[in-house]
């Protein structure tokens, strides 16, 4: 049984009241966003989103028509267009086209690309405010800046908090360029809906207070259908590891070996995801209601322990019975989202639908890039 919601951007929901946005054509809109809390888009982005949710030109303009995105680049635009740009573009079959029905590109005349569509899902216009379609910085380094910022590097892109705090402390300008991780819990069992969210809710919500800089929660949508919908066109997964069995010790009765702890995996480097499993491990110490409802998704009372996995390592090994994911964030379809995180649970015994267990979102993470700035920074 999958329980839990899916964190959703607001900008796929209708009822989010985002009408799709008028041609692009003029002068770029408002900045994307203002203030520390808010996201904005990368500079490079093709289009960008703004607070309010509209979309607006960024590298490029846009106009749409039946089954199909145009995006226009004015004469001076900065960085790749037409072929140089597609070919670094995902292929249509991977994310963030995922959920699109992508037909085919066509480069025209000065750069400029038409997608076009089988059945485009939603606004597709706004698929191109996702830093993959920009052809510039995708992979945000996840580990210590310093170096780099002692060095004189005259602009930095990095989501380490230590790092952001030590810019800000030489009067290096700090902004905040987007809101591109979105992390989430996985747990090897279900739970009442209503527990398994307050759960979540708590973990956030510490996490968001007392963890990373920039971290947000969002509005959510439901897993279950996000799976119902994407599940065919997503390779399946395999199972977890066998335990070992107990061998006998030669030349004296075979002692049962003790149970490995119980462990809540995260990817080695990742602060956040770090951060998030020790509040998993935390919540299953507690008393009350929290604790019963941990006991219950975890299927464990022993006292849990943190996991780093390595590069190239799994993310679920036969001691796991949770682990904390990151995947992109952005304007992209849930179909996009959903893809990646089976690809980074590989080897869950949910199998290809995540059944049997229970994903729970825990919130968003940011990017922010450090400039030379003598001022102090925001």
């Amino acid at each position: 049984m999958l329980l839990g919601p899916w964190l959703a951007l607001c900008l796929w929901l209708p009822a989010c009241g985002r009408g799709s946005a008028s041609p692009g054509a003029g002068s770029p809109g408002p900045p994307p966003c203002e203030g520390p809390n808010a996201g904005a888009g990368f500079a490079h982005t093709l289009l960008r989103v703004a607070c309010d949710g509209t979309l607006h030109p960024g590298r490029a303009r846009w106009t749409t028509s039946d089954r199909a995105v145009t995006l226009d680049f004015p004469a001076d635009a900065q960085g790749p267009r037409g072929s140089e740009l597609v070919a670094l573009w995902p292929p249509p079959g991977r994310p963030p086209w995922l959920g699109h029905r992508v037909r085919r590109f066509v480069v025209l005349q000065g750069g400029n690309i038409r997608v076009e569509f089988d059945d485009p899902a939603g606004d597709a216009a706004r698929l191109f405010a996702d830093p993959r379609l920009a052809g510039g910085i995708t992979n945000i380094p996840a580990g210590d800046a310093r170096d780099a910022i002692d060095a004189g590097a005259p602009a930095v892109v990095t989501r380490h908090d230590s790092s952001i705090d030590y810019a800000r402390s030489l009067g290096r300008t700090v902004r905040l360029l987007a809101f591109d991780r979105l992390y989430m819990m996985a747990f090897m069992h279900g739970a009442d809906a209503a527990g398994a969210n307050a759960l979540a809710a708590d973990v956030g919500s510490d996490w968001v207070g007392m963890g990373a800089v920039g971290a947000r929660r969002l509005p959510a949508l439901n897993w279950e259908e996000a799976a119902e919908e994407c599940e065919a066109g997503v390779p399946e997964t395999g199972g977890l590891v066998p335990r070992a069995e107990t061998r006998p010790v030669w030349g004296i009765r075979a002692v049962p070996a003790a149970p490995p702890r119980p462990t809540v995996s995260y990817r080695k480097g990742d602060i956040s995801a770090r951060q998030i499993a020790e509040r998993v491990v935390s919540a299953g110490l507690r008393q009350g209601a929290l604790s019963a409802v941990a006991y219950e998704l975890t299927g464990s009372q022993e006292r849990l322990a943190v996991r780093p996995v390595a590069d190239g390592g799994a993310i679920w090994t036969e001691t796991d019975v949770a682990a904390v994911i990151g995947v992109r964030a952005g304007p992209v379809h849930p179909c996009s989202l959903h893809a990646e995180a089976l690809r980074e649970l590989g080897g869950w015994s949910g199998g290809p639908g995540l059944r049997g267990g229970t994903v729970l979102p825990v919130g968003e993470a940011a990017a922010f890039a450090i400039g030379p700035g003598t001022g102090r920074g925001t």
